[in-house]
């Protein structure tokens, strides 16, 4: 049988992989939406009704890329910080966490 063994290094390399993702979403992709190229609606030619659908169509995918990648932000943040709480804590949790653990693990909804 396996034993498992808490390993602050693997916490570590993994913090920097999602510390890289993060940093790549916003210096690349959150500016391109924000300030860059896709800021703004292209031309969508001259068929009637061509420019006013399309406009509104990526209006709508506009914003909701723009939550999508707030979203993806907001989580990677919250796992670096998550894994940096278990490197610092050296793999110790509190009890609550030890049962949330174990009720996901067989399956249940933790927020039922």
């Amino acid at each position: 049988m396996a034993t498992r063994a808490f390993d602050p290094a693997a916490l570590d390399r993994y913090r920097q992989f999602l510390t890289g993702l993060l940093e790549e979403l916003e210096n690349e992709i959150i500016p391109t939406l924000s300030d860059g190229d896709l800021k703004k609606a292209p031309a969508f030619g001259t068929a009637p009704g061509a420019a006013e659908n399309a406009t509104a169509e990526y209006a709508d995918f506009h914003a909701t890329t723009w939550r999508n990648l707030q979203y993806l932000r907001g989580t990677l943040h919250g796992l670096i910080a998550g894994l940096q709480t278990a490197i610092d804590s050296g793999g110790v949790v509190d009890q609550q966490v030890a049962q949330d653990i174990n009720r996901l693990a067989k399956g249940d909804d933790l927020y039922a």
